[in-house]
């Protein structure tokens, strides 16, 4: 006479332990922050994506002159815990101008609004895996717990605008 298989029973207790298994979720406080001056406005907010956690930002900056504004990408840095940890990652980098990202220009009166990612923390593909092929050479990952931002460098007219903009972001265990 055979034994039944413990395999239905493994595979159950297997399903139980990740039912059961506690989901952590990224939150940020506050939402967003602005900086505001006579000339611009910018905007920085944490963006989940439909998952739980953050791994990117929303930038918004608004030029209230009629002269045109550059951001300085190359200059602008990502923040962690107050201190410089790299540049962004956004649409349009790739491998060939990550070291030396294009400025952005906003139009007199107008708004440029674009998602970034912290470059120290880039997911990388897998260069021979076919799993991901069609997928970009790179992607964003999950930010850590702390406080997020950005040393944000405008300029206008030779003059240089440095804005730091923060939030503060917390992993729940639920």
């Amino acid at each position: 006479m055979r034994k039944p298989t413990r395999l239905p029973l493994f595979a159950c207790l297997v399903a139980l332990a990740f039912a059961c298994a506690p989901t952590r979720i990224w939150t940020s406080t506050p939402s967003f922050v602005t900086a505001e001056s006579g000339g611009y406005s910018a905007q920085f907010m944490p963006l989940t994506n439909d998952k739980n956690f953050i791994q990117q930002f929303r930038l918004l900056v608004t030029n209230r002159t009629a002269k045109e504004l550059e951001i300085d990408w190359e200059a602008t840095r990502y923040l962690f815990n107050g201190r410089p940890n790299g540049r962004f990652l956004f649409e349009g980098i790739d491998e060939t101008n990550i070291n030396n990202p294009p400025s952005d220009f906003v139009a007199a009166g107008e708004s440029l609004m674009k998602v970034i990612a912290p470059v120290e923390l880039l997911s990388i593909k897998p260069f021979r895996s076919s799993q991901y092929k069609g997928q970009p050479a790179f992607s964003a990952g999950p930010v850590p717990e702390g406080t997020n931002g950005i040393a944000l460098v405008l300029k206008q007219n030779g003059e240089v605008f440095r804005v730091r903009l923060s939030v503060s972001v917390k992993v729940e265990v639920r």
